[in-house]
């Protein structure tokens, strides 16, 4: 303590000797009657104000925390002051500040009562573990939206003359005239402005804490259902908006968000080959006889280590996801009407998430391709050229859980002013029903089968019945002599009246109900166990 005193004494000392030989330097020769002719305005910018952005329920995701700033008319009185508030690691600036002898800011510890030194809170625009870092983006060292949110709605985040300032008179050497009303300009209170999300602060921090347990590369995408608002939003690895620099060269690309991006999709396609052909007429009692493996033209088409699955009807091979019955029974339809469903439950297109802000478009193989019986062949159980995005696949699932009304996923709930009045914005024309309720009934009842008996049985929560589809997707890509895999688990909770659907992919990874299952299975429980009032009707 004793050390720090004598350093700020020291510091204080030469201030003081600059400013008195500034002073003698404007008084000789009648520069000071010079400078008090020519008075103007110093105007002090503390600090710039931007919008916040929060949850569903009004909880600020930004500018969660404040801290003090101060704004400081340089004198000996002043300088006093300054050494019992201010930060030591802030000395060394707040010396060169005062040597320029005209107003400045600095941090401070604590407030203090003084007419010289003005004191405002001053939101930290990220502090800590910032939620959902892939929505909210990054903003530059000029305070514009670089990423996410913050680039989508850098306009209205920071529109108008949003700061804190404080306006002295001077004379031409910027030196305070003293008996001087100063002016304070304050615009704190725009901060309170801002965008409201349909994240949901309490599943969102679940699902991040819950996905890292399992997830080296991933997401994890959670909608309300019926009406598909984007609860939950996990990409990883993650990052923190505050050091984005520390990510640019990380070869696993933290900042890209992997639940907006598009991969194979495997198996949970199934659902949609199944859905066109009870739509078709096909019976569900449909059996075929699965030998392990099918013949098309000159390739073979195997299911998993080319087991059998003997007779099996389609609620079972969604169960056992049975590659060979669906190559079966695309042969009875037209592929492009399977790729035509594929479009109405949001597959191929890109999803406007916030403006400007979207989704991989996907792709669904288009005539011609299908045109070739060995590319319908993969088609038909989500392989081949077929490709989605995490926020596009939970689109398909709260259809499902939705009686076959398929919503566009929605990340925005709409904006507020200052005075946290809400200001409506367009919304997409939802729902538009793309199956019949008798067909979402039954492919509602085929992944209850598969988390009861078959390959989503690892996802199975203890706290509920829930309904899901497993997929481990080829990428035809080989590193070092291993296959990379896609894994994915989507499903819906409770079974009876589903409020939730949850999709987890994980990169490079293993099944899908070894890889994805645990995340789905803790993140169906805790919710249950942790959120209760998320279940309330």
């Amino acid at each position: 303590m004793f050390k720090r005193t004598v350093i700020f004494f020291s510091l204080i000392m030469l201030c003081i000797c600059i400013m008195m030989f500034k002073l003698d330097n404007i008084s000789n020769g009648g520069e000071l009657r010079d400078a008090a002719v020519c008075q103007h305005s110093y105007k002090l910018k503390v600090s710039e104000v931007r919008g916040t952005i929060y949850d569903c329920r009004n909880y600020p995701l930004v500018n969660q925390r404040s801290k003090l700033m101060a704004a400081v008319v340089p004198n000996v009185q002043t300088i006093n002051k300054l050494s019992e508030i201010v930060p030591k690691s802030e000395f060394p600036k707040v010396c060169e500040y005062i040597s320029y002898n005209r107003p400045f800011s600095t941090q401070v510890n604590a407030g203090i009562k003084t007419d010289d030194i003005d004191i405002f809170k001053v939101p930290i625009r990220y502090s800590g573990i910032t939620l959902a870092p892939h929505i909210i983006g990054y903003i530059d060292s000029n305070k514009n939206g670089v990423f996410g949110i913050e680039k989508a709605y850098n306009d209205f985040l920071s529109e108008g003359n949003q700061a804190i300032c404080v306006k002295y008179n001077v004379d031409a050497s910027n030196r305070i005239l003293t008996g001087e009303n100063k002016i304070i300009d304050d615009k704190s209170y725009m901060s309170s402005k801002g965008v409201v999300l349909n994240i949901d602060k309490r599943i969102q921090s679940l699902a991040e804490e819950v996905s890292s347990k399992y997830l080296e590369k991933g997401a994890v995408v959670i909608t309300q259902v019926p009406n598909c608002e984007i609860r939950a939003c996990v990409s990883l690895p993650n990052f923190m908006p505050q050091s984005v620099s520390d990510y640019l060269n990380d070869k696993n690309s933290p900042l890209i968000n992997r639940a907006a991006c598009q991969y194979n999709v495997g198996s949970v396609f199934k659902l949609i080959t199944v859905a066109t052909a009870l739509e078709k007429g096909i019976r569900d009692n449909y059996i075929y006889e699965c030998k392990g493996g099918i013949e098309v033209e000159d390739r073979v088409f195997h299911c998993f280590n080319g087991k059998p699955h003997k007779g099996i009807n389609m609620e079972e091979a969604i169960a056992y996801s049975c590659n060979t019955y669906f190559v079966d029974l695309i042969q009875h339809m037209n592929p492009n009407s399977v790729a035509d469903m594929s479009r109405k439950f949001g597959l191929g297109k890109s999803i406007e998430l916030a403006p400007g802000m979207f989704t991989a478009q996907g792709n669904i193989p288009n005539s011609k391709e299908l045109e070739d019986e060995k590319n319908a062949a993969n088609f038909s159980f989500g392989q081949g050229s077929l490709m989605a995005s995490p926020i596009q696949i939970s689109g398909l699932i709260n259809a499902i859980a939705s009686n076959g009304e398929y919503t566009t996923p929605t990340l925005i709930k709409g904006l507020v002013n200052e005075n946290l009045h809400f200001i409506d914005i367009p919304k997409p024309e939802n729902p538009n029903r793309v199956i019949k309720k008798d067909t979402a009934e039954k492919l509602k009842g085929y992944m209850k089968a598969s988390i009861e008996y078959g390959t989503s049985l690892r996802g199975k929560p203890e706290s509920v019945e829930a309904a899901a589809k497993t997929s481990t997707a080829e990428t035809g890509i080989v590193v070092d002599g291993k296959k990379v895999i896609q894994a994915w688990y989507a499903g819906f909770f409770p079974f009876e009246k589903p409020k939730y659907s949850i999709v987890v992919l994980s990169e490079d990874a293993s099944g899908g109900g070894e890889s994805c299952g645990p995340v789905f299975k803790e993140i169906v429980d805790r919710m249950n166990k942790e959120i209760p009032e998320l279940f309330i009707d």
